[in-house]
């Protein structure tokens, strides 16, 4: 198996090649495991525009073997539907022996 390479890219280039990949897809039908990595209330949810009680989340993604794919950042509203852009905002994307890491 060769080395992994990281190459860290703006959030716009992360989320291209996220939106672009298979994992949304992944996601919806139950081929990868969420982890709740981080879940807090959002302080003053006001200054993001989001409601109060809404939650900011960073969740891992991995495969059925355990390898991690993806980790995201969402904010959860209190009705269950994302904030922000409405998407979850990846972090950290594995795709084949590359790792991408979002600069922001």
């Amino acid at each position: 198996m060769p080395p992994e390479k990281v190459k860290r890219v703006s959030p716009e280039t992360i989320r291209g090649i996220f939106n672009n990949s298979q994992c949304s897809v992944r996601i919806s039908k139950g081929l990868l495991v969420p982890q709740l990595l981080r879940d807090n209330v959002l302080q003053n949810p006001n200054l993001k525009g989001e409601p109060p009680g809404t939650r900011s989340q960073t969740i891992r993604y991995s495969d059925l073997a355990g390898q991690w794919v993806v980790v995201i950042h969402q904010y959860l509203r209190p009705d269950g539907s994302l904030g922000a852009s409405g998407k979850p905002d990846p972090k950290r994307l594995r795709i084949g022996d590359t790792i991408f890491l979002s600069t922001d």
